[in-house]
């Protein structure tokens, strides 16, 4: 094919070559994003994991400090603890199910609270006779 307007000719082999580094660009910028995208997904999952950590670590010094009989009877029951000291059986108003852990992270404070599932009494404890124990970040904090 030959040209015999060499302007049009041109204008052609300018066009072309944007059309080229468009694309190029276009597909440097979507590896770039979905690279960004990636890594700010796994800072987030990182750092989500180390505060549920931090909350278990509390929840087991809370639970180390304990008699083993008073730690026998709170975990039979699936409670965090019971407010009473002593050691039989916990009054149903004594008992707390939750524990709130409020843990520093890169100069933020977030809660995080470790819970036995309230989804009914028998619901608590699963096939192997043991309780079942959540920890969820508070929604309203935005997790780095």
């Amino acid at each position: 094919m030959i040209f015999k307007n060499k302007k049009g000719a041109a204008l052609l082999q300018v066009l072309l070559v944007t059309v080229i580094l468009a694309g190029m660009a276009t597909m440097l910028l979507r590896a770039s994003l979905s690279r960004t995208t990636a890594a700010r997904k796994t800072r987030r999952t990182v750092s989500a994991q180390m505060l549920v950590n931090s909350c278990m670590a509390q929840v087991n010094n809370m639970w180390a400090a304990k008699s083993p009989e008073m730690f026998a009877r709170d975990m039979s029951q699936c409670i965090m603890y019971c407010k009473d000291a002593s050691t039989g059986t916990c009054p149903s108003a004594q008992v707390e199910k939750t524990y709130k852990c409020n843990i520093s992270l890169n100069g933020q404070t977030y809660a995080v609270t470790a819970a036995f599932d309230s989804s009914g009494t028998d619901a608590v404890i699963n096939s192997d006779n043991k309780c079942k124990l959540t920890y969820t970040i508070e929604s309203n904090v935005d997790v780095i």
